[in-house]
């Protein structure tokens, strides 16, 4: 890589990702610098996932250069218009929809992907969106041995009634925070894609919750279940809507029973209560409504007694 000066640089926040990010202080020059060093598999990851969706229609950072012995990647800058930041400024329909129109154009996408090397989405991974929730945050409500074998017990045996078959390509970070309000581009392209490292082949719908049920921002849901189904007819579904609802609402209380987990799992690593202060709310709301559309009797009737103190 190119040598650079520490002085021509100034850190970014970068969220809870362990990463750090760089930009440019010299603005005209558009590009920054993210440091893997702390996973090298996630830099291979980054760089083997851009290399797919360099194939797609939509809007990713171009990559300038990489140094596998560094772990760093030069990469364009797309500036500062996070959609988390931006979402109650703008049209909140016409943004979505623009993030949706880009995942349509990944999941309509035809080439294989099991030829890419990505992971494919199985038990064990499931469980471990679950055990983040059993290790962090039930130990605060003080719940018996009992209740969290059973609360295991019912999760798993849910989850063995699907026959799932699952082939797209899945982001799995699909959320405000990860896309760029690009307004200098057109339709869908207005939409930057950010922090793809983490992909697997998953569930198709599985970007969509994670991008209209989002655990930190609280804005107007008005637009879901149109959305849900403006994705749902135009994606290459090989299932019934009722039946893609059913896994969209499953797995999507399964990934905000973890995120409730992950708030308490941040908070002890930082020694503050930041995350739990500022998300816990909108993200138990998230995991209320997921519920409520799941129609699951077990699921529901677990969680009221899990969770009884939060009025479920």
């Amino acid at each position: 890589m190119v040598s650079l000066n520490i002085n021509e640089l100034n850190q970014i926040e970068s969220g809870a990702s362990k990463k750090k990010i760089y930009r440019f202080k010299n603005e005209s020059k558009k590009k920054i610098l993210v440091d893997f060093s702390y996973n090298f598999s996630d830099y291979l990851s980054f760089i083997n996932v851009h290399k797919y969706l360099s194939n797609i229609n939509i809007s990713i950072p171009k990559i300038f250069e990489t140094s596998d012995i560094e772990k760093l990647i030069l990469m364009e800058d797309f500036g500062n218009d996070r959609y988390d930041k931006i979402i109650n400024n703008y049209d909140v329909k016409q943004l979505l929809v623009n993030a949706i129109d880009s995942l349509l154009a990944i999941q309509n996408f035809d080439k294989p992907l099991k030829t890419d090397g990505f992971k494919q989405y199985n038990y064990s991974i499931f469980k471990e969106e679950i055990i983040e929730f059993v290790d962090f945050y039930l130990p605060l409500l003080k719940t018996t041995t009992d209740q969290i074998e059973e609360f295991l017990q019912i999760w798993t045996s849910e989850f063995e009634k699907f026959n799932f078959n699952w082939n797209s390509f899945v982001h799995k970070d699909f959320e405000l925070s990860n896309l760029m309000y690009l307004p200098h581009k057109e339709n869908h392209l207005k939409c930057g894609i950010l922090d793809f490292q983490n992909a697997f082949i998953g569930f198709s719908g599985w970007d969509l919750f994670s991008l209209l049920e989002n655990p930190r921002i609280d804005f107007d849901e008005k637009y879901n279940k149109e959305l849900i189904e403006y994705f749902y007819n135009n994606s290459n579904q090989s299932i019934s809507y009722k039946d893609f609802l059913t896994q969209y609402f499953f797995l999507n209380t399964a990934r905000q029973t973890r995120i409730i987990g992950r708030w308490v799992n941040l908070d002890e690593k930082n020694n503050n209560h930041y995350y739990q202060s500022n998300f816990h709310t909108v993200t138990m709301k998230r995991l209320k409504n997921s519920l409520f559309n799941l129609q699951n009797k077990k699921l529901s009737n677990l969680y009221k007694i899990i969770l009884k103190n939060e009025e479920f």
